[in-house]
This record gives structure tokens, C-alpha cells and sequence, in this order.
């Protein structure tokens, strides 16, 4: 008995463990519980008939055992256990019918049960819309039997065709016992999965709150983390600024040749140091999505010479035949994006291409794709004969901190976060970057975007055109309190015939400000007694109108990412980074004194 009991549970185990929601393995196990029991049940009805008659029912009941075996073999060979709880419903209802038309013609208390039986099984094993439809469908009948009746509506009526007593009481234990049993296996799972619910539902919540636990503390690190490369970024970029300044400054005061290349070499390595860190602060932005691309007027033309042609010089020492192609179509046309973003997607591209050939050449190359009245696409390419890189090795190079193998790391050097920032950008601009590449014959990466352009706005910037000594006699107010930058701002302005009145803190500068008259003020962010941010605002409070509206442009070696949000609300004009580009500093002054 135990070892059948066993085989049992294997079957009923094998067949509801195709079905992965608990809800429908609870109906298969019931749909096969049901056949199971009125195999059995089918069985013993079939003896009873057979030795007591009468022979209809006697019949009905050995169909209902080949049914019931049928129905067993194929749950178990084939899943169409909702097609045969279909037919396990209409096959009651059929008896339901038959017990009405023939069987006892009329209505009592196994007719009943087999309405219940119907409703709750067709319920629980289809659903809400299939129990409705085989409830009406057995219900209407027996109520219209009740109203048609008018003798026996009052009580049940005894069937015309006697059966024996122990067949009739079987028959009526039996249903009751399948409607009892249906209720309680259907509760049972229901029970379940609400306490596994409740218990999910609140180890979610308890993980819910571990990770909101967690965010904090992550938002708290990544908050120290950001502070502390802020803070040291502006520790190193400060004296930074006065390495690469003075050299900029030696340069161009014509030294002599034995100088220049000491000079030359100087530059580089303080440069060198400043990229580095700019790539590290700057892949730390683009991972904390804390990077927005401006929207600032400029020709591509110019930002491609000047960004490829500083890294022309590199390619010259290594020999390489350097190309640059720039589409004709762009020569007119004032671009409307984001120049520095676009210089770093470049200059990183190129500057690897150059890195990693030894021989051949590097060529760069842009071509319009398409072009209307306001936009146009543009593909940037660039190409080299270099070292190549292995198509298993292609999608890991724009991962950070890494390049293809070890041993080129250890003969180009790089820390491998060029072409991670590149993507990262390039993802900014809604474009992508892409590599053909195969190992000793070289690499091709392009990239397309969509830039707005104008005609009318670059002939009117042309038509602007400055020269330096457009700046001679500019008044401008420089609150510094670092020493060797107020040399390197002095030397600098001094190129263009400019003598700068200093101020070592915010506070020299409002007075200097409210007694004199300046052009423009350059405002150092750090400074003891007064900060830039205070004194741009007290700057923006003095009561001469002319003196509150002045220019004033931030110089920081802070690149935090609030610093930008910060100086527009302290009511500054806009603000250079430190080091910064000579160029840069006299476009800002061109611009905003309106020399």
C-alpha cells in the first residue's frame, strides 16, 4: 500500500511540476486528485450496478471508469490538463442533464451535488469567466425544472427508477466528500501562497530598507570621494598652473634655442600630469551621470585644426605621414555643441592613434553625411597603421583602466581611461563609438553626430574679428592671493599690453571695486577673508549700477561638479579652470569687456 501510495505522489509530482505558478500546480494536483478518486469511485459504482442493476446505470458508471482511466493517461502523457478539466466539466454536466431527462427525471439530492460539485471545480480549476458558464449552464435547468414542477417544488422528489440504498448512499458520501475535498486543497494552496506572500512582502521590505541603508552610505562615500579628488585636484592643479603658466609665459618671450626644447620638455610633462588628472576627475563625473553637454557656438573647422594640430608635433618626432581631411562643407557654418567634449573625444582618438604607430601613417578624416537647412551629420574617422587589436580584445579596450594586454601597458604606458571616457561621451552626444581593427595592420574608429549649425551667426562672427592689441589699456581687477599665480596672470596679461590691479582676497576686491573703476574683474574662488562666491555677491550688491553689473570671471583649479552651478549663482559671468589656456583666457576677456 505505502509503495503505491509513493508511486502516487511521484505521478502527481511529475505532473504538476510542468506548471511553474503555484496557483495552476494546486489545479493540476486537484484536476488529478478528482480523477484519481472517481477512478475509484467509477469502480466500485460499476460493481454495484452490476450485481444490482439497473443496466443504465450500470453502463453510465463503466464509462465514467474507461473515462477516468483515459483522462489519467493523458495529464500524464501530454500537458492538457485545462482541455481535460473542460471535459471533466461537461461530462458532469452531462450528468446533471441526463439525471433530469432520463436517469430520475427530475430533481434530487445527487443531481444537486453534481451542480455544486460543477460550480466549485469549474471555479477553482478555469477561473472566475469558465465557472460562471458551467455554473448558468447547469443552474438554469434546474431551476427551470423547479418552475416548470409545480407538484414537487417544494421538496425534493424521489427519482422514478429505484437503485439500491448502499449505491445511492455511496454515491451522495462520495460527491460531498469531492466538494469538501475541493474547498480544502484550493484553501490549503490559497493559505500558502498568501503567508509566502506576506513573507516575501516583508523580506522585501526588510531588503527594501538594507538597501535604502545602503544607497546612503553609498551616496556618503561617493560624496567623500568627490570631495576628496576636488580637494586634491585643486591641491595639484594649482601649482600645476604656475608650472605650466611660467613655461607658456618662457615660450613666449622668445627664448633661446638651447631653452626651447628644456621649455618644450617642461610643458609636456606638466601637461601630461594635468590630462591625467583631468581623466581621472573626469570618468568619476561621467560614472556619476553628473556631466551635462553645453550647447555653445563654434566652428568645427577651427576646433578640429587646433585640437589635431597640437598633437601634429607628436606624430612629426615618431615620423608618421600625418592626413587631416575636413569636409568643405563645414567651413561656412557656426556648429551649436559642446567644443570641449567634442576636443576630448578627438584629441584622446588621435592621440592613441599616434601612441600606438610606429611606422606609416595617422590619418584623420570628417565627412558630412547629411545635411538641412539647420543640421547636419557629421562622421569623424580616424585611422592608423599602429599595433592593432585582437576582435576578442575590441569591447574590453573601452572598459576602465584597460588596455589590450599587459605588455602594452608596459611599452606605450597610459592608464586606459582614454577611450572609456571617449564612449562615455560619445553616449552624451546619443552616438557610438566604432573599430575595425586587426592585430600588426592597424585601426579604424568612427563615430557620427548630429550637430545644429547656422550660416547667418558665423558671417556675423566673422565680421568680428579681434586682434590682441584690441585688449591695450583694458582695466581689470585680479583677486588673487597665491603668489606664483598672480605672477603667471601678470606675465600673461602683460602680452597684451594689460597691467592688472591685484587684490589678495574677495574683500580688497569689493573695495578696490567700490573706488575705482575696472573693465572686468578676474575672481579666484579660494582666498582667506572672503571668498570669490562672497565677493561676486557683494560685488552684485553695490549701489552703482555699472560697478554691480561688471564682468566677472572665475579662475579655479576646482573642478567640482557644483562649481559651475555655484558661480552662476554667486551672479559670475562664467569661469577658466586652472591651468588655463592663454588663448582661452583672452577670448573670455574679448568677449565680455566687449573690446
Amino acid at each position: 500500500m505505502g509503495i503505491r501510495l509513493n508511486l502516487f505522489r511521484k505521478f502527481v509530482k511529475k505532473v504538476s511540476s510542468q506548471e511553474t505558478d503555484a496557483i495552476n500546480q494546486a489545479r493540476v494536483k486537484m484536476l488529478v486528485y478528482c480523477l484519481a478518486s472517481n477512478f475509484i469511485f467509477a469502480a466500485i459504482n460499476t460493481g454495484f450496478y452490476f450485481i444490482q442493476g439497473p443496466k443504465l446505470q450500470f453502463i453510465r458508471a463503466a464509462i465514467a471508469f474507461i473515462i477516468a482511466i483515459g483522462m489519467l493517461i493523458a495529464v500524464y502523457k501530454w500537458r492538457i490538463w485545462r482541455g481535460l478539466s473542460h471535459f471533466a466539466c461537461w461530462l458532469l454536466t452531462l450528468v446533471v442533464w441526463s439525471n433530469l431527462l432520463f436517469f430520475v427525471q427530475g430533481v434530487n439530492i445527487s443531481t444537486l451535488q453534481f451542480v455544486f460539485l460543477i460550480a466549485v471545480f469549474s471555479f477553482y480549476v478555469q477561473g472566475v469567466k469558465w465557472g460562471i458558464f458551467y455554473s448558468v449552464l447547469n443552474l438554469v435547468p434546474i431551476i427551470a425544472y423547479t418552475v416548470i414542477d409545480g407538484r414537487n417544488y417544494f421538496s425534493i422528489s424521489i427519482p422514478p427508477q429505484v437503485v439500491s440504498q448502499p449505491a445511492f448512499v455511496y454515491v451522495i458520501t462520495y460527491n460531498f466528500f469531492i466538494i469538501i475535498f475541493l474547498h480544502y486543497h484550493f484553501f490549503k494552496t490559497f493559505n500558502r501562497n498568501t503567508i509566502e506572500i506576506t513573507n516575501a512582502r516583508n523580506h522585501l521590505k526588510s531588503m527594501n530598507e538594507i538597501l535604502q541603508s545602503a544607497m546612503v552610505e553609498l551616496e556618503k562615500t561617493s560624496k567623500a570621494k568627490m570631495d576628496f579628488l576636488s580637494t586634491m585636484s585643486h591641491e595639484l592643479r594649482t601649482p600645476l598652473n604656475g608650472v605650466i603658466g611660467l613655461s607658456n609665459i618662457m615660450i613666449m618671450e622668445n627664448p633661446r634655442e638651447d631653452q626651447k626644447e628644456n621649455l618644450a620638455i617642461l610643458k609636456f610633462s606638466a601637461e601630461n600630469l594635468l590630462s591625467l588628472i583631468n581623466d581621472i576627475l573626469d570618468l568619476n563625473k561621467l560614472e556619476s551621470d553628473k556631466v551635462e553637454i553645453e550647447n555653445l557656438p563654434f566652428f568645427l573647422t577651427d576646433l578640429l585644426k587646433n585640437s589635431i594640430g597640437s598633437l601634429r608635433l607628436n606624430a612629426s618626432k615618431k615620423e608618421l605621414d600625418f592626413q587631416v581631411k575636413i569636409d568643405s562643407q563645414l567651413n561656412d557654418k557656426l556648429i551649436k555643441s559642446d567644443p570641449t567634449r567634442l576636443t576630448q573625444v578627438i584629441s584622446n582618438l588621435v592621440n592613441n592613434a599616434i601612441k600606438f604607430t610606429e611606422r606609416g601613417h595617422v590619418r584623420v578624416d570628417t565627412q558630412v553625411l547629411d545635411i538641412t537647412d539647420n543640421r547636419l551629420t557629421v562622421r569623424f574617422t580616424i585611422e592608423d597603421t599602429g599595433i592593432g587589436i585582437n576582435k576578442d580584445k575590441q569591447k574590453d579596450i573601452f572598459e576602465p583602466f584597460t588596455q589590450a594586454s599587459k605588455s602594452t601597458t608596459r611599452k606605450f604606458g597610459g592608464t586606459g581611461l582614454g577611450l572609456a571616457i571617449v564612449k562615455k561621451i560619445l553616449g552624451m552626444f546619443n552616438s557610438d563609438i566604432h573599430i575595425e581593427s586587426s592585430p600588426g595592420q592597424g585601426s579604424r574608429f568612427w563615430f557620427d553626430i548630429d550637430f545644429e549649425y547656422s550660416i547667418q551667426e558665423a558671417k556675423m562672427l566673422q565680421e568680428t574679428v579681434f586682434k590682441k592689441d584690441n585688449l591695450q589699456g583694458l582695466r581689470v581687477l585680479v583677486a588673487e592671493d597665491n603668489v606664483v599665480n598672480v605672477m603667471v596672470i601678470k606675465k600673461i596679461l602683460s602680452q597684451w599690453s594689460i597691467k592688472p590691479v591685484i587684490a589678495e582676497n574677495g574683500m580688497m576686491a569689493v573695495n578696490y571695486l567700490s573706488e575705482d573703476d575696472f573693465d572686468i574683474v578676474l575672481m579666484d574662488l579660494h582666498m582667506p577673508e572672503m571668498d570669490g562666491y562672497q565677493a561676486a555677491k557683494q560685488i552684485r550688491l553695490l549701489h552703482n549700477a555699472s560697478k554691480a553689473s561688471i564682468p566677472i570671471i572665475a579662475l579655479t583649479a576646482s573642478v567640482s561638479n557644483a562649481v559651475d552651478s555655484k558661480v552662476i549663482a554667486a551672479g559670475m559671468n562664467g569661469y577658466l579652470s586652472k591651468p588655463f589656456n592663454p588663448d582661452h583666457l583672452y577670448e573670455k576677456l574679448v568677449h565680455f569687456s566687449g573690446q
